[in-house]
């Protein structure tokens, strides 16, 4: 799954832009998170990467709080699962297929 999350980023991204609470947004908040980890040499930091982007502070609105189940999960693996898990139903309340509220 870690692989599988560059169309995820790209598609979120493309979403989150159309959410942005002021204009430029999207970009401030992928400069200061810089670049995503590689998948097959850091898992769970590319994970912490992903609760970063969909949970930024300020908050959005664009996806429930992933932070406190990335640092309780105890495998990379868990971790994966949790941002994977976190950044479908971001996209899904974004493009409206699955409303969070």
């Amino acid at each position: 799954k870690a692989g599988e999350f560059t169309p995820l980023i790209d598609r979120w991204v493309e979403l989150a832009r159309q959410c942005e609470k002021r204009p430029g947004q999207i970009d401030m908040l992928l400069g200061d998170i810089g670049h995503i980890p590689p998948p097959s040499t850091e898992p769970s930091e590319r994970a912490f990467w992903v609760g970063a982007l969909i949970n930024p502070l300020p908050e959005m609105g664009v996806a429930t709080g992933i932070r406190p189940e990335l640092i309780m999960a105890e495998t990379a693996l868990e971790r994966i699962d949790v941002a994977y898990d976190g950044i479908l139903r971001s996209i899904a309340h974004m493009d409206g297929s699955d409303p969070l509220c």
